[in-house]
């Protein structure tokens, strides 16, 4: 009997027998109603029933994702405190910030990724441009007068790389995050943004934001009537974002690999597929391994990306 306990204890580790016992955290770097709080809600939603836990989501916004990013990153390494990274936290702050407070590779451990999201390019309904085109006419005649709203590191990578390629110059506007950006857009307080769609399409439904392109290479599948900015302004423009999720490093592995099962369990459900997709997210399932190394790569083409654009370290 002895013997048998004994090799059960080795098939089995502890860890991933009682785990998860409590609540677990799922800390977003952006406010209520961004792109990484709708799929930090809906995996929190559906991974509940699957682990027999509740979620709880904790918005902590500011510095592009860097105050919660830090806060995870010294949070107690158990696997009840969690992290919604993006290419702005694991990617371009990492240039974006003369000295950052975390290390997006060394203090994490990558879980799962979770979702791909597609960006438009809005602007102020009131703004007398119907096209890209129209904006880059606008925007070389009065140089630095048109404004935009820099809700993430993303959007701020966006809008500086179509300035640089369309030769055009604009006025940044920052914000902690997309949502009071897009406020202030269709307030007519900023020009334009470069937006996630999950954030922006009710509003460009309901006419309050105008979209103009989207910032992908091929044409979105959620709006197929959109040209991209590659067809109209800048060649070879081809950019979005990631999110997935994180844990502070040194979390036992059996944790991160039940978690790893349960959100690609989850993204393969044909529900959550079609609720992303209707968002502009496209859920992408990867193993631990896999997400991993696709976060180093992604920590490398960010940071090129700002270094390009010709932004310059805070």
């Amino acid at each position: 009997m002895l013997g048998l306990l004994a090799c059960v204890g080795i098939t089995a580790p502890a860890g991933a027998q009682t785990y998860p016992t409590r609540l677990i955290t799922i800390v977003v770097p952006f406010a209520a109603g961004s792109g990484s709080d709708t799929a930090a809600r809906m995996l929190g939603q559906y991974l509940a029933p699957r682990l027999g836990q509740g979620f709880v989501v904790e918005n902590r916004i500011g510095a592009t994702g860097a105050i919660a990013t830090t806060a995870v990153s010294r949070a107690a390494a158990d696997g009840y405190t969690l992290l919604l990274g993006t290419n702005s936290t694991h990617g371009s702050n990492s240039a974006l910030y003369k000295k950052l407070n975390y290390d997006p590779i060394k203090d994490f451990a990558p879980i799962a990724h979770t979702g791909v999201f597609s960006y438009f390019l809005v602007v102020d309904p009131k703004l007398p441009v119907k096209s890209v085109a129209e904006l880059v006419s606008l925007a070389r005649a009065k140089p630095g007068d048109v404004t935009y709203a820099a809700g993430s590191s993303t959007s701020i990578v966006m809008a500086e790389s179509f300035a640089r390629g369309s030769g055009v110059q604009m006025l940044k506007v920052p914000y902690r995050s997309n949502p009071p950006a897009l406020t202030d857009v269709m307030g007519g307080r900023v020009n334009i943004m470069f937006c996630d769609m999950s954030s922006a399409v009710t509003s460009v439904q309901a006419g309050s934001l105008r979209a103009l392109a989207v910032t992908t290479k091929a044409r979105s599948t959620l709006a197929p009537d959109l040209p991209t900015i590659h067809e109209t302004a800048v060649k070879d423009f081809d950019l979005a974002s990631w999110t997935g999720l994180f844990a502070p490093a040194g979390t036992p592995k059996d944790v991160i690999e039940r978690l790893n099962r349960e959100v690609n369990a989850v993204l393969a459900m044909p529900e959550v597929k079609e609720r992303f997709a209707t968002l502009g997210i496209e859920a992408q399932p990867q193993s631990v391994d896999t997400f991993a190394g696709y976060v180093k790569s992604e920590v490398a083409k960010w940071t090129t990306l700002v270094k390009e654009a010709g932004i310059e370290a805070e």
